[in-house]
């Protein structure tokens, strides 16, 4: 992977303007045609006018966040290089052409590249709220038991919540590391951040009694503002549900999903298939993921305010 400077989130942000040209100029002038000829063409002109300044504005986020997470990752003197350049090639390029990726192989190798990309990915969902850039953003880690960096301490990773192939990897113990932190600072931020931490019926009994105190600890900290517990009504969750929901709200009010679908650190072992979907609810794939993780948490009894169903 061609390493590049840490740059400004403001050169970031002129960056990702200009990494994909075609994509904006087809949206820009399609969004002009539709504005010009609105008088004589009625409201389907509109229309189309509105979902081209919808495209517009989603992907401008997308690939500012997308410029975000490479020089996260980048400048992340404990991550090893082979690593980078996985994540590089197998989810960051790729999800600037498309809205879906997947990343399979055995859990030793596949882990530290899709769990570290989810890691830069939370950390440029908060430069983005440090910044202005969002006006709503909403994370649900639905998983069958509460999820693993909360039932950690910050910055470190027990060997009981990893599976025994993981107890002596450092790769893999350190997506735990990392995450632990991530996820404390936007239980923390309050608004407009929400964190929800959604499991199973049952599935805090499931971690070990040290566990258990330390979820508890974070869940009664009055300064996790923004952190939910959220023990669902369902006792089963099937896995392809398992992983985790962002959804972002962009200043002018549309909307960005970003979503992932793994396997957690306690059930890590031979080869796991990672999905990653990013971009609009007009993207089909998107779209679906959408559609069926929260299908499923509703039928559970979960309900997030402000979250279109």
């Amino acid at each position: 992977m061609q390493l590049i400077p840490k740059l400004s989130h403001s050169q970031l942000n002129y960056a990702a303007r200009l990494s994909d040209k075609t994509v904006w100029l087809g949206a820009l002038l399609l969004f002009s045609a539709a504005v010009l000829t609105g008088c004589s063409s009625g409201p389907s002109s509109q229309e189309k006018g509105e979902v081209a300044l919808e495209k517009l504005d989603v992907n401008e986020l997308k690939m500012t966040m997308l410029a975000d997470i490479s020089s996260t990752v980048v400048s992340d003197g404990e991550l090893a290089s082979n690593i980078k350049t996985d994540i590089a090639r197998l989810a960051i390029t790729p999800l600037r052409r498309s809205p879906e990726v997947q990343i399979a192989g055995n859990d030793e190798i596949t882990r530290p590249v899709a769990v570290s990309f989810q890691k830069a990915f939370e950390q440029s969902l908060m430069n983005m709220i440090d910044e202005a850039q969002l006006s709503q953003a909403a994370a649900i880690i639905h998983t069958r038991k509460p999820t693993t960096p909360m039932c950690n301490p910050a910055g470190k990773a027990l060997r009981q919540t990893m599976s025994v192939s993981m107890q002596d990897d450092p790769h893999r113990a350190k997506t735990i590391e990392d995450r632990t932190v991530t996820l404390r600072r936007m239980a923390q931020n309050g608004p407009p951040m929400e964190l929800y931490v959604a499991y199973v019926k049952g599935g805090l009994d499931k971690r070990s009694p040290e566990e258990q105190l330390i979820y508890k600890k974070e869940i009664n900290d009055p300064a996790n503002t923004s952190l939910h517990d959220e023990q669902m009504a369902c006792t089963e969750m099937p896995d392809e549900i398992v992983g985790a929901s962002y959804v972002l709200t962009t200043k002018l009010g549309h909307t960005l999903y970003f979503a992932n679908n793994g396997t957690q650190a306690a059930d890590a072992g031979g080869s796991t298939l990672w999905r990653y979907w990013f971009g609009s609810l007009k993207d089909a794939p998107v779209n679906k993921r959408y559609k069926e993780v929260f299908k499923y948490l509703k039928e559970c009894g979960l309900d997030i305010p402000d979250i279109p169903l």
